[in-house]
């Protein structure tokens, strides 16, 4: 599931087009125009807007002031009167598909579907090449539901002369979620090839390449997910990740929380605990009770803010897992992992990290999907983009690392795919 599938809103600053100048015009006016622009894209943006609201006394359907009133007020926090100012704009010049595809995210950032729908259908009417409308469009279908109608606008935004990125991202999890592979793994491969060092461009079309060998092991395909992508992709999953799984079912912090509480209670104590890959903080809440003090680390900054909002963590670190387990030699009296190891594929640097940060017969408990076909070997990586790892593999790695199995049940993570998706979850000891 790509989490981070949002309209994406209005231009930069410096992204401002130069339209609706007429050389009969004032000079005075174009010269205000000029600076006021020059000021917005310089970030000096009480000059720009009294510049601006120059321009408008002279000209008051300009529709170059228009548009900079309507990204500062925006900006300002000031939806309802940015959304005005470009609404003046695009009735100023109709065919300015720029500003119809930022009013349409402005609406989306007001709550308003219906009238950024409106707006973006209005951007691919008067502008068909501009990609990124055809892109919010296409987004929007896929909340209401509509994956067909989502898709086929995905597709159109990439026959655009200038494809929108994000738009390769969207249509291959469109595309997956909706069974359609093999399309799927086309879209990721071609992403790719555009984007040779897009790290998520990367890593799904190694995806790709897995679920196009059909079973085999391609050439190429890396143990796990590289730093770049995960940092990435979950930094720009952080605002929408806690709805999006919400809407998911997805269960990993209520098990992993559970677990804990089982093996608390025989515990002598838990002083210090580890949240690895804590990402949003989803099991802070649930596990803070039966912690002396916890401790969370993930690499994605934007996903430790929300963590940090919640304010039942003592320690919020930004770094790779295992570096920084490593760095906390016998600190913890257990180490949770809610589908964290589903971005590695070989297991061994992980579990020997965390054996080396846990204190005596330290509790480790995470989940990891499940490869359910011996034939596949240890682990693969799936065109979710998410590692699966065999029970045999889990039980091996563990015991060659250091830890005894207490129990390492089937449970349903979470629904994709409109089934669930069938995970393991791993609870051992230390040895």
């Amino acid at each position: 599931m790509h989490d981070e599938d949002a309209p994406r809103a209005h231009a930069r600053p410096e992204e401002i087009p130069k339209i609706g100048f007429n050389p009969a015009l004032s000079s005075s006016a174009d010269t205000a125009l000029r600076n006021a622009t020059g000021a917005h894209a310089a970030g000096r943006l009480t000059e720009a807007e009294v510049g601006y609201h120059r321009v408008l006394r002279a000209r008051a359907d300009d529709p170059q002031a228009l548009y900079g009133l309507g990204l500062l007020s925006f900006h300002a926090g000031a939806i309802a009167k940015g959304i005005d100012y470009v609404t003046r704009c695009v009735i100023s010049v109709p065919a300015h598909g720029r500003a119809w595809i930022t009013l349409g995210s402005m609406h989306i950032a007001a709550g308003d579907t219906a009238a950024a729908m409106t707006a973006f259908w209005r951007a691919t009417d008067v502008a068909p090449d501009l990609s990124d409308g055809w892109y919010n469009a296409g987004i929007c279908l896929k909340e209401q539901g509509d994956f067909v109608e989502a898709a086929a606008h995905l597709r159109r935004s990439l026959e655009c002369p200038a494809p929108y990125p994000q738009a390769y991202d969207a249509l291959g999890s469109l595309l997956y979620q909706q069974g359609l592979t093999e399309e799927a793994s086309e879209t990721y491969a071609t992403w790719a090839t555009r984007e040779p060092e897009n790290p998520k461009a990367r890593h799904m079309a190694a995806a790709a390449a897995v679920a196009s060998a059909q079973g085999l092991s391609p050439q190429g395909v890396p143990d796990r997910a590289s730093d770049a992508y995960v940092q990435a992709h979950f930094d720009a999953a952080a605002a929408r990740f806690d709805s999006n799984l919400q809407r998911l079912g997805y269960r990993a912090p209520e098990l992993v929380a559970s677990a804990l509480a089982r093996m608390s209670a025989a515990a002598t104590t838990l002083d210090a605990v580890l949240d690895a890959g804590c990402g949003t903080g989803l099991c802070g809440p649930l596990i803070r009770s039966m912690c002396g003090s916890l401790a969370g680390v993930d690499l994605a900054p934007q996903m430790l803010a929300v963590a940090r909002s919640r304010d039942c963590y003592d320690e919020l670190v930004a770094a790779e897992l295992s570096a920084f387990m490593r760095s906390r030699n016998q600190s913890f009296d257990a180490i949770i992992s809610a589908d964290t190891l589903v971005y590695f594929g070989a297991l061994d640097e992980p579990l020997s990290a965390a054996r080396g940060a846990l204190r005596g017969a330290g509790i480790l408990i995470f989940t990891v999907e499940a490869l359910t076909d011996p034939a596949l070997g240890d682990y693969r990586l799936e065109l979710s983009g998410r590692f699966a790892h065999s029970e045999a593999y889990l039980r091996r790695v563990l015991g060659s690392c250091g830890f005894r199995v207490d129990s390492l049940s089937p449970e349903k993570l979470r629904e994709e795919r409109a089934a669930g998706v069938i995970g393991h979850l791993v609870v051992a000891r230390a040895t």
